[in-house]
């Protein structure tokens, strides 16, 4: 069974955040931020980043692109008459042929050994879409899914699901 581990930098500085991916030897960090760039953390923008994880010895891939929280297909989305917004809908998602080509890639690094950290910028896992998209995706593939929280705390995908946020959207 694989491993692979997910991270958020909000409210984290640079050195936490590698300190974080070094206690939890992780080799690979990709990035799936729809928009691989912060006005309000620019040490976490796609350039800088990747240099400081180079420092670090650690590689950079961003996959926004197949794998962010906001892809450009209209057809990833459900209207919510609550919210009176259309809300990314994860089973919708799931489906899309980009999507499956991002889940690809990562199994196919997983399966190399990589030690992988997907990263967006919320600093909880049960607010972002790599807690309830792309951590349920994985999950339900068998592969084990461990969210680094605030405090650096390994939370499981089973334990973010059990918190029941998001629970609309799983």
């Amino acid at each position: 069974m694989n491993e692979i581990f997910t991270i958020g930098y909000g409210g984290r500085d640079t050195s936490d955040f590698i300190a974080l991916l070094n206690q939890y030897d992780i080799d690979t960090l990709v990035d799936v931020r729809s928009q691989p760039y912060s006005r309000y953390a620019p040490d976490f923008n796609k350039e800088r980043l990747s240099a400081i994880l180079s420092r670090s010895g650690i590689a950079y891939q961003f996959m926004g692109d197949s794998l962010g929280g906001r892809p450009d297909d209209s057809e990833c989305y459900t209207y919510s008459p609550q919210r009176k917004k259309k809300l990314l809908d994860a089973r919708k998602c799931e489906t899309r042929d980009f999507y499956q080509r991002g889940i690809s890639r990562l199994k196919r690094a997983l399966s190399a050994g990589r030690r992988i950290a997907l990263m967006c910028s919320e600093l909880e896992p049960h607010d972002c879409h790599r807690g309830y998209v792309l951590g349920k995706t994985l999950d339900d593939d068998e592969t084990t899914v461990v969210h680094i929280g605030r405090y650096g705390e390994p939370l499981t995908q089973s334990q973010i699901r059990e918190t029941n946020y998001q629970e609309a959207l799983l």
